[in-house]
């Protein structure tokens, strides 16, 4: 078996680099690397610039000192990025950046539209190389990853001599090195003179002079005008096109392409050393396989397959949940009553002989017999919606009662609204108030054959029954002589419009190991990035006091806390503010671990048993993982079976990095925690391709994020029994 990394070792020139050192100024550092690019390359190192010269002179005087670089990986990487910035430009190329290099193919014959659209199509879509260096295991290397980018090719005159309404789109100017940067959105258009909003005040620019956004959306708008009858078969030939061009054998290829290429030319630094570039080494042997979590079910019943659990054993809160025969109520538009309605009843009885959803929601949950009652809107305002769902709850409270689960019929169109224009949100927070959860359904999900829907139902029956209270399953935890906590720590990017500016805001997810299981305690937390320092020890200190006594800790007992998060680093305060939760609980023995998890990195796995297969072509299955160093793992949370066909593309590993300053640094038991934790989502039956710990913290920031914003949101309803079910499912 022969598994290859996209990482390309490179050599390391013998003897030493002349260098020229003086103190660090960012002013000053800026202003060199301006004026002498083309003959001098600047390194900073600490507190210090690195000055290195092609010819032995340099432009300010300091210390002439000389670099070992085999005792200098971080020189010697940004010496072989520098250089090979320099023989692209030389070729006359633009590469863009440097953390990573962007290099974008431009091509005619590289731009994959060429055979579905006309050519002079104002849109292409070209390969794109990214390139970087990485330390694996000792060992120095060059990252060649690819993918694809799509560029506006032709200027906004084009565009207005077509007839294309430009009205309030963004558009970009494009600078000396190729770059394109957002400069307004269009407010009107006169003969070919754009007037722009730059989000203060109105200018002018010539159309031949600026370029559209390349954004998705513009992008399919003017597929829709272009070609209006053809526009669903054009747009699945490019996402086919796209998603194949992504696949595991055409990424290979493309890369090893590359590689060859710059393997017969060489690197050379400016110092003039020349650096080669190896061929990836077979790391096979080298890789390991996680074990297949296991679920707990009713009766203390096991499987490694939840579908299996289910029919064996039940759910495990089958004896204990609160909610049977529940009452739920349905929110749709009158002129979709009679569908909805048939879907509904699919939804709680179940799909005739279907293989995994035959007994319904309450079948599959043995919720006994449900009592459904529609409402309808009379359109998609946000006060019909109010008014359905305002008759709804007084139909209720007419009986001192209320429902167990609302289910509300939205459009994928909700999502571009504004919060207090959008009827998912505006819902929300009514049924929210009144503590009864919410499961929302689209129309085009009603477009799907029975077969399809019941694949689909089988999921929104298990983040509905989790959202009434209810237990699925629980993950099995391995014996250990510690008691665990488990901290998630997400966020949501909250953005009204594009001048407006974006809100980052955090979620925190609480996870902790009991009789056996890992247990999933929902604080539902939210804060800006200014208060989180405070709120991760609030919920740090809140979860803490409620779990020793619950799980009854004693004195000199270990305690382990284990923080995950999708961050670019751990700074210095988030550690310091954990450790002084932790000097307040001297009585026990506690240890702790930060794990950071990276999903863009560019790093991708080869695999050639797979190579023979109809889809995920050198795809490597899920829980495949290698060590990159005793702090690093690359690992598959998703994998060649998790892909639903030929044209999803090469599945995307996680590097897992355990920091320096954790007291807990088993970077193997670190990593099969958070794989067992990808299967512990209880929004789909499917592995996620992110830990519960991530994915139900993103979820809380976007949802609460968004909640916030609406004038009538009182964040205190979360205090109330649905915020200690999984609400943001």
């Amino acid at each position: 078996m022969t598994i290859n990394l996209n990482a390309f070792p490179i050599t390391i020139p013998e003897g030493r680099v002349d260098v020229c050192e003086i103190p660090f100024d960012a002013r000053e550092l800026e202003e060199l690397r301006e004026q002498y690019r083309t003959t001098h390359t600047f390194y900073r190192q600490k507190n210090s610039i690195l000055i290195f010269s092609s010819d032995g002179s340099y432009p300010v005087s300091g210390r002439l000192k000389s670099v070992d670089l085999k005792e200098n990986y971080n020189v010697l990487c940004f010496l072989f990025k520098d250089g090979l910035l320099r023989y692209l430009r030389g070729l006359g190329r633009k590469p863009l950046g440097f953390k990573p290099i962007e290099l974008l193919s431009t091509r005619p014959d590289d731009n994959i539209l060429k055979s579905i659209i006309r050519s002079d199509y104002p849109f292409s879509i070209f390969a794109r190389y990214k390139l970087d260096t990485r330390i694996i295991y000792g060992v120095p290397n060059l990252i060649i990853d690819c993918s694809t980018k799509t560029v506006v090719t032709k200027n906004c005159e084009f565009f207005i001599e077509n007839g294309f309404d430009l009205h309030r789109r963004f558009i970009a100017k494009e600078n000396d090195d190729g770059y394109r940067k957002i400069i307004g959105v269009i407010e009107r258009v006169e003969n070919k003179t754009i007037f722009y909003s730059d989000g203060n005040e109105v200018q002018e620019v010539r159309a031949s002079e600026v370029y559209l956004e390349a954004s998705r959306k513009n992008f399919d708008d003017y597929l829709k005008f272009s070609n209006p009858r053809q526009f669903d078969s054009i747009a699945e030939k490019i996402r086919v096109t796209i998603s194949s061009f992504n696949s595991g054998e055409n990424k290979r290829k493309k890369i090893i392409k590359l590689f060859e290429f710059l393997k017969s030319k060489g690197v050379h630094l400016i110092s003039n050393d020349l650096v080669n570039i190896e061929v990836s080494p077979n790391i096979g042997r080298k890789c390991a396989q996680f074990d297949k979590p296991v679920f707990v079910f009713n009766d203390g019943g096991e499987a490694d397959w939840a579908e299996r659990g289910f029919t064996r054993f039940g759910p495990y809160t089958k004896r204990t949940f609160d909610r049977n025969d529940p009452s739920i109520c349905v929110i749709c538009l009158e002129q979709n009553k009679g569908q909805v309605e048939q879907f509904v009843r699919k939804f709680v009885k179940g799909i005739h002989q279907h293989k995994y959803f035959s007994g319904g929601l309450e079948g599959k949950f043995s919720l006994g017999t449900s009592r459904v009652e529609v409402f309808t809107t009379k359109d998609e305002s946000v006060d019909s919606y109010k008014n359905a769902i305002e008759r709804a709850i007084q139909k209720k409270a007419q009986d001192n009662e209320k429902w167990d689960l609302a289910i509300v019929q939205v459009r994928e169109s909700f999502k571009s609204l504004s919060v207090d224009s959008n009827p998912y949100y505006v819902g929300k927070n009514i049924f929210f108030l009144h503590q009864i959860p919410v499961q929302d359904f689209t129309m085009e999900l009603l477009l799907q054959n029975d077969n399809s829907l019941g694949y689909s139902l089988n999921n929104m029956a298990l983040a509905s029954y989790a959202k009434m209270g209810g237990v699925p399953w629980l993950l099995k935890s391995s014996p250990t002589l510690s008691h665990e906590l488990v901290i998630g720590i997400g966020s949501a990017t909250l953005q009204d419009d594009r001048f407006s500016g974006s809100r980052r805001v955090m979620g925190i997810t609480t996870v902790f190991s009991g009789d056996g299981s890992y247990l999933v305690s929902n604080t539902s937390k939210v804060a800006s990035p200014e208060e989180y320092c405070d709120a991760l020890t609030t919920v740090l200190s809140d979860t803490i006091e409620k779990i020793q006594s619950r799980m009854n800790w004693l004195k000199g007992d270990t305690i382990r806390i284990v923080f995950h998060a999708s961050v670019k680093v751990f700074n210095k305060e988030e550690i310091r503010a954990v450790r002084a939760v932790i000097d307040r609980y001297s009585d026990y023995n506690v240890e702790y671990a930060f794990l950071k998890i990276s999903e863009f990195h560019g790093l991708h796995m080869f695999d050639s048993a797979s190579s023979s297969e109809r889809k995920g072509k050198y795809a490597p299955p899920r829980g495949k993982y290698l060590k990159l160093s005793d702090y690093e793992v690359l690992a598959y949370l998703i994998g060649k079976d998790q892909l639903k066909q030929a044209s999803d593309g090469h599945p995307q590993g996680l590097i897992l990095n355990v920091h320096r300053d954790s007291t807990f640094k088993d970077i193997k038991y670190l990593s099969t925690q958070l794989f067992n934790f990808s299967s512990h989502s209880w929004r789909s039956y499917f592995p996620s391709p992110m830990p519960v710990t991530i994915s139900y913290s993103d979820l809380i920031a976007k949802n609460l994020g968004w909640l916030n914003k609406l004038p009538g949101w009182n964040g205190s309803v979360m205090i109330g029994k649905i915020g200690q079910t999984q609400w943001f499912l």
